[in-house]
């Protein structure tokens, strides 16, 4: 278990799966240490009872705006953090994948939390940017991006995108070239580059109220002790985090803007 460390946190850690447990340079900065590891009906999809029990943990630290959470099958985190928003926002999602699948007989999945977060009455819409030109809408109000890097000029490219005031972050480092990150859910083609100038642009244009960052490699089952290339894997990872962790906390504009306004 991580250890209580005195200076202010600078992110949360939901520990789900043990992935983030293995970046010591990441957790060398001060953070909040959530341990979900063992909780049961979590793993792919939440149960009822353990989303309930990520949201209120997730809700006690809304003041700390910046959340890793792990290997992708629990992205759907980032639904049970919306859920404590309650500011009218669009989701900007960083994704091989566009989350959005249809199903799950009302329980919410790794593939389906984007639609589940496009009922909240606040989450207006939801900009996708790094899936792969084939993918059609796969709902009304999700807009597929096909820039690869930030338009210019983006301020007027946001005007027509972003319909809120508010604005949120999450990243699944599966979007990513193999060159910037490994995942157990294959590689997409954005550049680590081009996120961060993604990055740093909606954060210089637009108030941005939370974001989140996941998509770690796992050890395969049976494996207790990482390989040399599972090591080169985590290594890769650990520096793309470090590199976001550095853009979003350094930049103006990240300010968690739903506390302000719920009065929290």
């Amino acid at each position: 278990m991580s250890p209580a460390l005195p200076s202010a946190p600078r992110f949360v850690v939901l520990n789900l799966d043990g992935t983030v447990a293995r970046q010591p340079r990441l957790l060398s900065f001060p953070h909040h240490w959530l341990d979900f590891s063992g909780t049961p009906g979590t793993w792919c999809c939440a149960s009822p009872e353990a989303l309930a029990a990520l949201e209120a943990a997730l809700a006690r630290h809304r003041e700390v705006p910046l959340v890793f959470w792990g290997a992708g099958e629990y992205h759907y985190v980032t639904y049970a953090r919306l859920r404590t928003l309650r500011v009218p926002l669009t989701l900007v999602l960083f994704d091989r994948h566009h989350d959005c699948d249809p199903g799950g007989d009302g329980l919410v999945t790794c593939g389906n939390w984007v639609r589940h977060a496009l009922a909240l009455p606040w989450v207006q819409r939801v900009l996708w940017i790094g899936g792969p030109d084939r993918e059609g809408p796969a709902h009304p109000r999700l807009w597929r991006v096909p820039h690869r890097r930030p338009p210019e000029p983006l301020g007027r490219w946001l005007d027509q995108a972003v319909p809120t005031p508010f604005v949120y972050l999450s990243v699944d480092k599966d979007v990513l070239h193999p060159a910037d990150a490994v995942t157990t859910w294959g590689s997409g083609e954005l550049r680590l580059q081009d996120l961060l100038a993604w990055v740093t642009g909606l954060l210089r244009a637009r108030r941005v109220v939370g974001a989140d960052v996941g998509g770690e490699w796992v050890l395969p089952p049976g494996r207790v002790l990482p390989t040399p290339a599972d090591l080169r894997a985590i290594g890769t990872n650990e520096a793309a985090n470090l590199a976001l962790l550095e853009v979003l906390e350094n930049l103006p504009g990240f300010q968690h803007q739903a506390a302000r306004q719920t009065g929290a």
